[in-house]
C-alpha cells in the first residue's frame, strides 16, 4: 500500500470526495491517478487500486462532472459545489436540499 493516501471503502460513494478535493477537481479542470486502499465490502479485505479521477465540465449548482476509473470500471459522478458525492449512479443519489 505505499503510496496509498487515502482509502476507497467499498459501496460508499463519500469515500470518492476524498481525491476530488484534495486536487480541487471540483473547482478546476484536471485529471489525476491514485493509488486507494480499497476496502472489499462485506469482507473487509484491503488491496491497492490504481484509480483515475477527471473532471469532465460543470454541472448545476456549481458542481462538476467527474470520471472516476479503476481498471475496465467507470463511473460520471456529480459532486457538488463543496466536492462532495451527490450522485453516483447505479449506487447512491443525495436526496433533499444540499445546502439547507
Amino acid at each position: 500500500m505505499d503510496g496509498a493516501l487515502d482509502c476507497d471503502l467499498g459501496l460508499c460513494p463519500l469515500t470518492n470526495s476524498m481525491p476530488v478535493l484534495r486536487h480541487r477537481l471540483h473547482r478546476e479542470p484536471g485529471e489525476r491517478e491514485f493509488l486507494m486502499a480499497w476496502v472489499q465490502v462485506p469482507e473487509l479485505t484491503v488491496r491497492p487500486s490504481p484509480q483515475r479521477y477527471t473532471r469532465l465540465g460543470p454541472a448545476a449548482d456549481g458542481g462538476a462532472l467527474i470520471r472516476y476509473t479503476s481498471g475496465e470500471f467507470q463511473r460520471d459522478i456529480t459532486v457538488d459545489r463543496d466536492g462532495f458525492v451527490v450522485d453516483y449512479p447505479g449506487l447512491a443519489r443525495r436526496i433533499g436540499p444540499a445546502h439547507g
